[in-house]
């Protein structure tokens, strides 16, 4: 891009300006002579077009995750004081995470294994808030309520059945979900009976349109202390860690 401002840079100052003129304008002779100038020099190097595109990438990223913080710091209190969440660590914990996740994502499964790493090391240091957040279909639908539904049975009952499920390859069906509840110690045919409060369906619906509102278009997504890391990155979930806790 800086090749290629030059090179139009440099056709102006070869046809010349009036001094002392800033706002002088080129004629349409000039112009073309400009226009013929710059079209020679792309030939010659094509490559400032894929230069182009790039930074045009980059800058729609830019503005992409410049709208995904403004909507955080706008829904802070949807995103992290949502009492119907799910949480995993106290209340006065020095760091908060919030994860947007789906039971049925690969990605998600592989962000387990850090969230699990971060209980580990860090401890009372840390609370984990987890947004029920499906999108990979009826299965997925099925046990994020199944989650919710355990939820009502105790925070210990949920986060053992949310690792079972998170951790669990392949597909969900409701034989798969109720095996795993109760291997989890989750009392089933309760949890079947909660299942069918609308209020459930409702936290859902919700969540989603906060996500749709916060731009998470996969899942895992991540806020850390108010750190957006969507994907399963660990180096750049470590890193926004490290600055929270360094500033906690």
């Amino acid at each position: 891009m800086m090749r290629f401002a030059g090179a139009v840079a440099a056709a102006i100052f070869l046809m010349g300006c009036q001094q002392g003129d800033a706002s002088a304008q080129l004629n349409d002779t000039e112009r073309e002579e400009v226009r013929d100038i710059v079209r020679a020099y792309i030939l010659e190097n094509p490559e400032i077009i894929e230069e182009a595109l790039i930074e045009l990438q980059r800058q729609a990223r830019q503005r992409e995750m410049q709208a995904s913080y403004d909507a955080v710091a706008a829904q802070s209190e949807a995103i992290f004081n949502d009492p119907r969440d799910p949480r995993l660590g106290p209340e006065d914990a020095e760091v908060v995470i919030v994860e947007f996740m789906d039971y049925k994502c690969s990605y998600c499964r592989v962000a387990a294994d850090w969230v699990r790493d971060v209980q580990a090391e860090h401890g009372d240091r840390i609370q984990f808030i987890f947004k029920e957040y499906p999108i990979l279909g009826e299965d997925s639908e099925e046990a994020a309520r199944a989650a919710l539904a355990a939820l009502q049975q105790g925070e210990d009952v949920y986060s053992d059945f949310h690792m079972a499920m998170v951790s669990s390859s392949g597909p969900l069906p409701a034989e798969r979900i109720d095996q795993l509840a109760r291997l989890s110690g989750v009392d089933v045919e309760q949890m079947r009976a909660d299942m069918q409060d609308p209020a459930i369906m409702e936290h859902i619906n919700q969540v989603r349109s906060l996500g749709r509102v916060l731009g998470v278009s996969g899942t895992p997504f991540f806020i850390v202390d108010g750190a957006i890391v969507p994907g399963a990155n660990e180096l750049a979930l470590d890193e926004a860690l490290q600055d929270a806790l360094s500033e906690g």
